[in-house]
C-alpha cells in the first residue's frame, strides 16, 4: 500500500452482498475520517440467511471488490456477518478486505475473556458457529444464541426486536456465561448502545459490538497504518480462462 496521507479522508466501499429490494440497509455508522459508498449486487438473494445464499453471493462480492479498488477505494467492508467471499476477496484485491464477524470477535477479546454472538434465525447458528471455528476461537465464543427473526423482518417493529436482543443478550451473559455481546447482523447496526443501556439498567455491565462500526474502524485503522493483507498468506490467483455462464442460467431448488 501506498504511504498513508494522514490528513485526507479514507474512501471505503461497504458491499452488501444482496439485491436491494423494497427494503434497505441500515444507514453505516458514522466514522470521522472515513467516506463511506455503499454498493449492492445486480444478482443474488434478497437477504443471507443460509450457506446457500453465501455461495450464491460470493461472485458478485468479488466483482464489486474489484471494481472498488480499480475506482479507488483505499479499503472494503463486506457488510455481513457471514464473512461471504472473505478469503477469496483478500486475493483479488490488495487493499484491505474487513469481515465484520472477524474484525468484531477480535475486538471483542481486547475487551473481555468470552464473547456471545446474537444471530437472526436459529436455523444461522451452525453457519455462525462454523464462521467462529473458522477463525479458531470457538474456545472463547460462550455461545450463539437466535432472535428467531428473519434479517428481512428486523425493521418490521423496532420495539420488540430491540426487546429480543436485550433477552438474548442477557441469557449469553447470565446462562451461557459471555462478558460481550456482538450483534450478529449488519442490520442490527445503530441498536448496540440502546442494547447495552438496557443491559446497564438491569445491573449488566458488558460491551455490546456493532459490528459494522467495528469492520469500519478497523478498515480505517489499516488505512492510516499503511498495511493490508499478506500477500502470502493471501496470494492472488493465478491468470485462467474462466467461462461463467449468464445468459439462460436458472438455479433450481427442489420444493421439499
Amino acid at each position: 500500500m501506498p504511504h498513508p496521507d494522514h490528513s485526507a479522508p479514507v474512501r471505503v466501499t461497504i458491499i452488501a452482498p444482496v439485491v436491494l429490494g423494497e427494503q434497505q440497509l441500515a444507514p453505516a455508522p458514522a466514522v470521522p475520517g472515513l467516506i463511506a459508498e455503499f454498493r449492492s449486487l445486480a444478482s443474488g438473494t434478497a437477504s443471507i440467511e443460509s450457506r446457500w445464499d453465501d455461495a450464491f453471493a460470493v461472485p458478485g462480492i468479488l466483482d464489486a471488490a474489484i471494481r472498488a479498488e480499480e475506482a479507488g477505494a483505499q479499503a472494503v467492508v463486506i457488510d455481513c456477518m457471514d464473512d461471504p467471499g472473505l478469503d477469496a476477496a483478500r486475493e483479488v484485491v490488495r487493499i484491505p478486505v474487513i469481515g465484520p464477524a472477524q474484525a468484531s470477535m477480535h475486538l471483542a477479546l481486547t475487551l473481555a475473556d468470552r464473547f456471545s454472538i446474537i444471530t437472526t434465525l436459529t436455523a444461522d447458528i451452525p453457519v455462525v458457529r462454523e464462521l467462529v471455528e473458522h477463525n479458531r476461537l470457538a474456545h472463547r465464543c460462550a455461545s450463539v444464541r437466535g432472535l428467531g427473526l428473519s434479517p428481512l423482518d428486523l425493521h418490521d417493529d423496532a420495539a420488540a426486536t430491540l426487546d429480543a436482543f436485550v433477552d438474548a443478550a442477557r441469557a449469553a451473559v447470565e446462562i451461557d456465561g459471555a462478558a460481550a455481546i456482538i450483534a450478529g447482523c449488519t442490520q442490527l447496526s445503530g441498536r448496540t448502545e440502546e442494547v447495552a443501556a438496557r443491559l446497564a439498567d438491569e445491573g449488566i455491565e458488558v460491551p455490546v459490538i456493532d459490528p459494522l462500526a467495528a469492520a469500519l474502524h478497523h478498515a480505517l485503522t489499516l488505512v492510516r497504518l499503511g498495511i493490508s493483507h499478506s500477500g502470502v498468506g493471501y496470494p492472488a490467483p493465478a491468470a485462467k480462462q474462466i467461462t461463467w455462464p449468464t445468459a439462460g442460467m436458472r438455479f433450481e431448488r427442489s420444493a421439499g
